[in-house]
């Protein structure tokens, strides 16, 4: 899931709860590992969804932080990452 910096808490906490909200409908699994990214694609963690509503063009709900990410990790994590240009750019060079 990727947030605003200005809903990503600085200090954030394993096992503690965080409320979010995303402009547009969106389904999520719940309680299934995800990722939580910053808006530049900056991984930051592990969170699992536990509940979230959808309607009014908004999807809110409620995350639980259940690993962040060292600095390290971070990197890495960011750098491994595969985004759609790429893929496309690729599916699109196929013979």
């Amino acid at each position: 899931m990727r947030l605003d910096e200005k809903e990503i808490q600085k200090a954030l906490a394993v096992g503690k709860k965080y409320h979010f909200h995303k402009e547009g409908h969106r389904l999520y699994q719940i309680n299934v590992p995800m990722d939580l990214r910053a808006l530049d694609w900056e991984f930051l963690g592990k969170i699992v969804l536990i509940e979230f509503t959808v309607g009014y063009n908004r999807t809110e709900g409620t995350f639980i932080l259940v690993k962040e990410f060292s600095d390290e990790d971070r990197e890495v994590f960011t750098k491994a990452y595969v985004s759609d240009e790429e893929v496309e750019n690729v599916l699109n060079n196929q013979a």
